[in-house]
């Protein structure tokens, strides 16, 4: 089984490319299965919905454990029994350290504890979907804006400049592409990239 995780801030067309990539992979006769964080449990998605509602005021340590605490149940319940030869992620670890490592200030050795202690399988690829902050909400104009998506532009700063120091350490699984590039485009390269 082969894992691979999106990452990027707001806007970058995760969900899209995950699709592209999933219906391409189908076609090639491989069996897929998709997940987002946090959710895709019964017990992740009740957390999903406390952690976007924008009603809730939560801590930015509270944030970081609960997005743990659904990851737990996703690694238990999904990952590990997975018979899939691909296993596709909408975010991962990766993305406590962008957003609450880097974009909320907490402790990077923590949440790399945490990664530890809910025992995160490494991804073989992570893609990252890179775009200028400005660019990636310019694209959600019509969308809900969600507890996350609230926080300020210097957060997101903070979170891709994150994301793309996470990227530069870890060359050997990441992928880093232009998000800025038309749909198709980026689908191609995310292709050619998995083939070679």
């Amino acid at each position: 089984m082969k894992i691979i995780s999106f990452e990027g801030i707001e806007g970058v067309g995760k969900s899209t490319q995950l699709r592209l990539l999933k219906d391409y992979l189908e076609s090639k006769h491989f069996l897929v299965e998709v997940y987002r964080e946090p959710g895709s449990t019964n017990t992740g998605e009740k957390i999903r919905d406390i952690l976007l509602n924008s009603a809730n005021e939560l801590s930015n340590e509270a944030e970081l454990l609960l997005m743990f605490a659904s990851r737990a149940e996703l690694i238990k319940h999904k990952i590990k029994k997975s018979k899939s030869d691909y296993l596709l992620l909408d975010r991962f670890y990766d993305a406590s350290l962008a957003y609450q490592g880097y974009g909320r200030k907490l402790s990077i050795p923590l949440i790399e504890s945490l990664i530890t202690f809910t025992d995160c399988p490494v991804p073989n690829y992570s893609i990252l979907l890179d775009i200028p902050v400005e660019e990636g909400f310019a694209r959600k104009t019509n969308d809900d804006i969600d507890r996350i998506e609230s926080s300020s532009k210097s957060f997101f700063e903070r979170v891709r400049k994150g994301y793309l120091k996470i990227a530069k350490e870890n060359t050997d699984r990441f992928i880093k592409i232009n998000a800025s590039l038309d749909i198709d485009k980026v689908h191609q390269k995310i292709i050619n990239h998995i083939e070679s």
